[in-house]
């Protein structure tokens, strides 16, 4: 047998296994699992507080009507739907079945989903991205995920802010308690119980709608750093305020 054919063969048992019903029991981890989650998100959200940055930059889009792309880094997926809760963000989310769980988590927090890619022939993805937009409705795309390079922006949401004329809008938390998964490719944070979320919105990005080949990778270059500075800003807020608490633990007096 060529290997061709072995790959084809291959190629069609994936693609029955994820056309197959669910059995019972995969029904019920899709329900359970995501509510679980939810839970926990909520729980560990109530203990903590909130510092936020950039805020003015959404109001000012408010007063002139226009909506916008939230740009999230994959190690923030946890937690954003949280902290933008019941806006009826449209989350891109992958089409497969992994990305069910993810859909319906985010859909339990008041957003709503949009399942496929930009970046990857997803045509109706990105059709659904600009009617939701059109309504006045934010969007949010993780631009390194699903399997990274982790902080590296991919085309998919320097096309959609293109054909869409929405301007990105780079959103990044850090956290003054966390773990942070060293060993997963994007470096997940994981806020503790009794955390203070730093939260920033970065200055709104508009991308152009006629660009050459060198001009669009110029954008996305952008787009990078914008959204590396804004991570970086909430880093060092998140290390001013672990300094001050210690510095308040030694007998100083300093509140949050």
């Amino acid at each position: 047998m060529s290997s061709e054919t072995r790959q084809k063969i291959g190629k069609t048992n994936k693609q029955n296994i994820s056309d197959r019903p669910l059995r019972f029991s995969e029904r019920f981890l899709l329900w359970f699992v995501p509510l679980v989650v939810v839970l926990i998100v909520r729980a560990i959200g109530l203990t903590a507080r909130k510092r936020r940055f950039g805020l003015e930059h959404l109001e000012d889009l408010k007063k002139k009507g226009l909506s916008w792309i939230y740009s999230i880094w994959h190690t923030n997926v946890l937690f954003s739907p949280y902290l933008l809760r019941n806006q009826n963000v449209a989350v891109l989310v992958s089409a497969s079945r992994d990305g069910e769980w993810i859909a319906r988590a985010v859909e339990r927090l008041g957003n709503t989903t949009i399942r496929g890619s930009t970046s990857r022939g997803g045509v109706g993805a990105l059709k659904s991205l600009v009617r939701h937009l059109k309504k006045g409705s934010p969007a949010a795309i993780t631009p390194d995920g699903p399997r990274g390079p982790a902080f590296e922006v991919q085309p998919g949401i320097v096309t959609s802010a293109q054909i869409t004329g929405s301007p990105i809008i780079p959103f990044h938390y850090e956290c003054t308690r966390q773990w942070v998964a060293e060993r997963s490719w994007d470096r997940h944070r994981i806020p503790k119980p009794f955390t203070t979320f730093v939260i920033s919105y970065g200055e709104p990005i508009y991308i152009p709608q006629e660009l050459d080949a060198d001009e669009f990778e110029r954008e996305r270059l952008r787009v990078e750093e914008a959204l590396l500075a804004n991570m970086r800003f909430c880093e060092e807020k998140a290390r001013e305020l672990r300094s001050r608490r210690s510095k308040s633990a030694d007998g100083r007096t300093f509140s949050l």
